[in-house]
């Protein structure tokens, strides 16, 4: 779709200048400097050549097709020069200009034009106020971004793409991966996004084969379902997304009437939905080129059993004990391959994992990985050594390059001082990326490890069915026109997707109440049923454990007199009588319909526990059940649900059967229900299942 885009064979730059100070001359001497290889037409109303090249006095005065216009004006000329642009043909623009909507009032009416011509013509346009795009293999710098100002990709190899809604930081993230030796494939820097916007980017690099993975920056997502698509497509290909996700504050997070909704902020809902599509994340700049290094080899991690090669002792505890804490198992030598290590290492040095070569072991790191590359209890392999000097890269540079791309295992290579230019040269030559920290190394190991989990749990955690028809009986729950759903209502939606619910029946008096108490039989509960009290303890709406006809009949007395002088103006439904539920450990459940991701399925401890702790997972619906059992895992309470201090295991595959159910249902209405919360939950022993003591939803809004 943006074949032309990226990879025009014909450039004509309006607001074209040989002056260096100007964008326009800016432009010029990158695009020329990066020796693009296509028909350059330099656009100026006054000047007839420009950096040697013949100028036009319009876009309508150039005498050739041209595939790409790179307009340099002030803000008030941009729609009128875009429309030039269409009427010669030019499918593609890149608007480099600033004033638009970023700057509100004038400007943002001119960015509207802007939008209703790409709307009537066609035309594709990058911008308005963009940095501009650099094809890195097809030597395309559509920019005038001081950074592209380093060192040449290195020779023909599947790089980083790189999107950006800041044109600074894309075009940094290059900077500071090209001195790192990093490829690239392309940097694009969005702008306000008028037309082509972050996924159509994303698309293209990721049918794109010189492109093994993209970075993205992002503040924003425009069209976040469409993102959703995209993520899953880059899952199928295998070609990681690496993220940084700013504008995380807590500002601005609405109220809500469930502990759900309160708890899933825009923040904790974008989290769930970026890991459960996979994509990684990162803190700053330096993590995401550390991340997208760790893809550099093409490879696997199939486990978390690390070797660490070292010539400094020192550097091996700290990397051992850093490997440790970031999850990874740093596990014994046998003793076979042992003896054979013991053949070439000096005897003051050390056999085991970490393998220590010592300062002297100069020609050991090869042979080292040729004993420890084929063990099928090693996951991966570090390489730490200093490159301060180019030495040890001269005499055992091309066998570590040879190994590192025939075994089947990764291989990271770390430097614990910092490698010389001369190193660097090599490095690059080999084709060898070199990690400068031993955080930033392990971190690119953890995001390969996690990836890889992720590939191997695609069919579990996308295969699930499309959201089916609502029954009958939800349509029926969500007919009312109060937007907060009384316990009995949402229960009603509950039972219509076959979630089983304790006996209850809802009484309009106290007498009605004592009949229906005698029909359950045992202890029961009662509860006020008003969509105007969300919180019934709160209004002494509930009472517990009444066995008698008379208990029945007061308590239902005074929960409706309660409920009265708490809301005088509530409309009241009546009481909920309810059998008492055996005893279990608290959870609790929710659904959130987030206006930018869809309905998402939180779980965690219920109770008080779910306020003092917040420790709960959320996951888009609908669920597998394989997701189910993943997000009930991931709490930091599930030893409470396997069974602590001598009580027996919970029944867990209830707990989850419940969250598949429920996401079913919150994909069903998701046009329907704003949110639902469940709590709490009581799950009983292993193989009793669970008891749904309390529900309430909240409807979407109705507009007349």
């Amino acid at each position: 779709m943006l074949e032309t885009f990226f990879n025009p064979t014909s450039i004509a730059l309006i607001g074209a200048t040989d002056d260096a100070t100007k964008i326009g001359g800016k432009i010029v001497l990158t695009l020329l400097r990066e020796k693009y290889a296509g028909r350059f037409y330099p656009v100026n109303r006054t000047s007839s050549r420009i950096a040697g090249h013949a100028a036009y006095p319009s876009i309508g005065a150039v005498p050739d097709s041209v595939d790409l216009a790179l307009i340099a004006v002030p803000a008030r000329q941009v729609p009128g020069t875009l429309e030039e642009c269409a009427a010669k043909g030019i499918r593609n623009a890149v608007i480099f200009s600033s004033g638009f909507s970023e700057e509100g009032g004038e400007g943002a009416a001119l960015q509207r034009q802007i939008e209703d011509i790409c709307q009537r013509t066609g035309i594709r346009v990058n911008g308005p106020n963009s940095e501009g795009f650099f094809n890195v293999h097809a030597g395309v710098a559509a920019t005038f971004s001081p950074a592209l100002d380093v060192l040449g990709p290195p020779r023909g190899s599947v790089g980083t793409g790189i999107v950006s809604q800041s044109g600074g930081l894309g075009f940094a993230l290059y900077n500071r991966g090209r001195q790192r030796n990093m490829a690239f494939s392309h940097i694009v820097s969005v702008g306000n996004q008028v037309d082509l916007e972050l996924n159509d980017y994303i698309e293209h690099l990721l049918g794109d084969p010189a492109t093994g993975n993209v970075m993205l920056y992002v503040e924003s997502f425009r069209k976040p379902k469409r993102f959703l698509d995209v993520a899953k497509r880059a899952a199928q290909l295998q070609k990681p997304l690496i993220m940084a996700k700013v504008g995380r504050s807590r500002a601005g997070q609405r109220a809500a009437a469930s502990h759900t909704g309160a708890m899933a902020g825009s923040v904790r809902v974008t989290d769930a939905v970026l890991d459960h599509h996979g994509v990684l994340r990162a803190n700053d700049q330096d993590e995401m080129l550390d991340l997208a290094a760790a893809f550099s080899q093409g490879k696997r991690m199939r486990g978390n059993r690390v070797a660490i090669i070292s010539t400094s002792g020192g550097t091996a505890v700290w990397l051992t004990d850093t490997c440790e804490e970031m999850g990874f198992e740093v596990l014994p030598i046998d003793d076979e391959r042992q003896a054979r290590l013991a053949q070439f290492i000096p005897s003051y040095g050390s056999t085991n994992n970490p393998v220590d070569i010592t300062a002297q072991g100069v020609n050991a790191y090869a042979q080292t990985l040729e004993v420890l590359g084929d063990a099928d209890y090693i996951d991966a392999i570090i390489i730490a050594s200093s490159f301060a000097h180019d030495t040890r890269l001269k005499k055992e540079g091309e066998a570590i390059a040879r190994l590192v791309k025939e075994l089947d295992i990764p291989v990271f290579i770390y430097t614990y001082t910092l490698p010389s230019a001369s190193s660097m040269q090599i490095l690059q030559r080999l084709g060898l990326f070199c990690y400068s920290t031993i955080t930033g190394c392990v971190r690119g190991l953890q995001g390969l490890r996690a990836y890889s989990k992720f590939q191997e749990e695609l069919n579990d955690r996308f295969g699930v069915p499309d959201a089916q028809a609502l029954p009958t009986g939800a349509r029926r729950a969500l007919e009312g026109t109060e937007a907060t759903m009384c316990e009995y209502e949402t229960k009603h939606l509950l039972a219509a997707f076959d979630i089983e619910l304790p006996a209850e029946h809802l009484a309009k008096t106290p007498q009605e109440a004592v009949v229906h108490a005698a029909d359950i039989g045992g202890a029961v509960a009662l509860k006020v049923q008003s969509p105007h009290i969300p919180h019934k303890t709160e209004a002494g709406g509930v009472l517990l454990k009444l066995e008698t006809s008379d208990a029945v009949r007061q308590g239902a007395e005074a929960i409706l007199t309660n409920a009265r002088l708490h809301a005088p103006s509530a409309d009241i439904h009546g009481v909920l009588v309810q059998a008492m539920g055996k005893p279990g450990l608290e959870m609790m459940a929710g659904i959130v319909n987030d206006a930018s991701f869809g309905p998402m399925v939180m779980v965690g401890l219920g109770g008080i526990y779910v306020e003092v702790l917040e420790d709960t997972a959320l996951a888009p619906a609908p669920l597998t059940a394989h997701t189910a059992l993943k997000m009930v895992q991931s709490l930091k309470g599930y030893p409470m649900l396997r069974g602590a201090r001598g009580r027996p295991p919970c029944d867990v595959p209830a707990l989850c059967q419940l969250l598949v159910k429920l996401s079913q249902l919150a994909a069903s209405t998701r046009d329907h229900l704003v949110e639902m919360d469940i709590n709490p939950i009581l799950v009983h022993e292993q193989g009793v299942g669970l008891t749904i003591v309390d529900a309430l939803g909240v409807r979407t809004p109705r507009h007349e």
